[in-house]
């Protein structure tokens, strides 16, 4: 991925792609991770094109270093989930890995769906207004829920473009300043159980590589890694949640809040598109802590949205009550601690702070 984006060269193989004239390509939005532009096709009308471009990435700094296969699972979600639900994803019509780097990044060709942020109009919505659109969030995280795998890392496409499969685990860009390179593909899955995935995070095999020297020396880091790795082998709890309905492995939207929805211009509780599918991943209901973010709201408010939210998704899915409680507290303590497994354990807390709660 280059620093920069080849217009030219990417207006010339959108219209290879869509076999259709590109009257226009005007830069729409620079995301953290991606830029996106709108084409104007003769026949086919707009066109809302992505292509990977992290803002900010520097030549100097690690900020910015990403999976090689997070776009190409990403696509591969949108399509499952195009193909498989009924939550509101943008239809994709192509995807190219930039093999010779001539675009300067990966990119997509999607469709453009008319809508407005969800956090952008936040503030104007009525407190009624607002629990509605909370509660169709919920709905969606509810239909996200009913999708269960068998296997934990992230989706992948068949060559067919019929069939998906659970392959490696992808994650979003890294912000580590020292970061020098993303976690080896080899070693990131997929998992057939939660011990085996746990396992792998608490050996750092999930983690960006980084050039900051540890703070203790590599026999010290490796004692308290090897007890980590002991906790999770040991684990009574891991041992005996396999039949809970909040074991059961879901897809998950790494950043699923206000600012990653669209919603009708007419009608701004009415979400029509779910967006940014980058870094989703597949793993136990109980791993899970989606943000639902509420912003310009005050402490009282969010309470109250949390609340009613997650009685809304317990009404609709069996295990996310037990998944989001002490019931999985000590597994949610585990996946942190194997996460954090080469940190000092004095700042790992109790209890792991749930946005739900």
């Amino acid at each position: 991925m280059s620093d920069s984006v080849d217009v030219e060269v990417l207006k010339q193989r959108i219209q290879n792609r869509l076999n259709d004239q590109c009257e226009s390509l005007e830069e729409h939005i620079q995301g953290s991770h991606h830029r996106t532009y709108i084409a104007q096709m003769t026949h086919g009308g707009k066109r809302l094109v992505r292509v990977e471009s992290i803002y900010l990435r520097r030549k100097d700094s690690g900020c910015g270093i990403s999976s090689p296969y997070k776009m190409s699972s990403e696509v591969a979600t949108i399509r499952f989930l195009k193909q498989h639900s009924t939550i509101p994803v943008p239809f994709i019509y192509w995807y190219d890995d930039d093999t010779d780097g001539r675009v300067g990044g990966k990119w997509m060709i999607m469709e453009y769906l008319n809508g407005s942020r969800g956090d952008q109009i936040w503030s104007t919505l009525t407190g009624a207004q607002r629990e509605k659109l909370v509660l169709s969030l919920a709905d969606i995280w509810a239909r996200l829920m009913q999708h269960s795998f068998q296997k934990i890392g992230s989706l992948y496409e068949c060559a067919d473009g019929t069939h998906f499969y659970v392959g490696r685990m992808t994650f979003l860009p890294t912000a580590n300043h020292y970061a020098i390179a993303p976690p080896d593909a080899n070693k990131c899955g997929p998992f057939s159980t939660a011990q085996a995935w746990l396992e792998a995070s608490a050996r750092q095999e999930l983690a960006y590589k980084i050039a900051l020297p540890h703070p203790l020396d590599a026999s010290s880091r490796l004692s308290r890694i090897s007890a980590v790795l002991d906790l999770i082998r040991r684990s009574r709890d891991l041992q005996i949640c396999t039949p809970w309905n909040a074991s059961q492995l879901c897809m998950e939207h790494v950043d699923f809040s206000t600012h990653n929805i669209l919603v009708s211009h007419e009608d701004p509780t009415r979400i029509v598109a779910v967006l940014d599918w980058e870094g989703a991943r597949i793993v136990p209901m109980w791993a899970m802590n989606p943000a639902f973010r509420w912003p310009r709201s005050d402490e009282t408010e969010i309470s109250h949205l949390k609340n009613l939210m997650r009685r809304r998704i317990c009404a609709q899915v069996a295990g996310w009550e037990d998944a989001t409680s002490d019931v999985c507290r000590n597994l949610r303590i585990l996946t942190l601690r194997a996460a954090l497994s080469d940190r000092d354990p004095e700042i790992i807390p109790e209890c792991p702070i749930l946005t739900m709660s």
